[in-house]
């Protein structure tokens, strides 16, 4: 299997989505109700070394929890010059600023055993609904320790891959 958006650490994630540079807010708070969740697709070209990187299907949801935990689900496929990869698990951390949420989680499952175990993360924004709003934002995943999961979450960098989706919704609460 080719993975080459795998890295240890935050420096060598595979995608971190577009936002707002330089956000402003304040972080929600563990257990005060904040979620994320969705459903996305997309597909792009000339990215990561890859010809065409298939976004099938990345669907999440995401708690935030007292004591500063999270629980959640995701489910993650995509075809990377055509060929699949997939993971879920459970989530394990959640910070939602405004209308952007960086989501941590293990993974469960994966079509490549290497990763069981590992940790994950990912970005999205909520751009609103309707006609007019701007599509939603997500990054593909990134893969790395359990301690690189939590400090995604916890530093809540900015964007450094962003995407926009070609389908779905993604929905951020505060």
């Amino acid at each position: 299997m080719r993975r080459r958006c795998i890295g240890i650490g935050l420096t060598a994630v595979c995608a971190m989505v577009v936002g707002a540079v330089g956000l402003t807010g304040t972080a929600a708070a563990a257990g005060n109700g904040a979620t994320a969740a969705g459903g996305s697709h997309l597909v792009t070209h000339d990215v990561f070394g890859l010809q065409t990187l298939e976004l099938q299907n990345f669907g999440f949801n995401a708690n935030a929890k007292a004591g500063g935990t999270a629980d959640g689900w995701f489910n993650y496929r995509d075809v990377e010059d055509g060929a699949p990869f997939t993971a879920n698990g459970p989530v394990t951390c959640l910070t939602v600023i405004g209308h952007d949420a960086w989501v941590g989680a293990t993974i469960h499952d994966s079509n490549d055993p290497t990763l069981v175990g590992l940790g994950a993360w990912w970005h999205v924004t909520d751009n609103g609904e309707g006609a007019n709003a701007p599509a939603d934002v997500t990054t593909f995943l990134g893969v790395g320790s359990l301690d690189a999961t939590a400090a995604f979450c916890a530093t809540h960098a900015a964007y450094r891959f962003p995407f926009a989706i070609d389908g779905g919704n993604i929905s951020v609460r505060g």
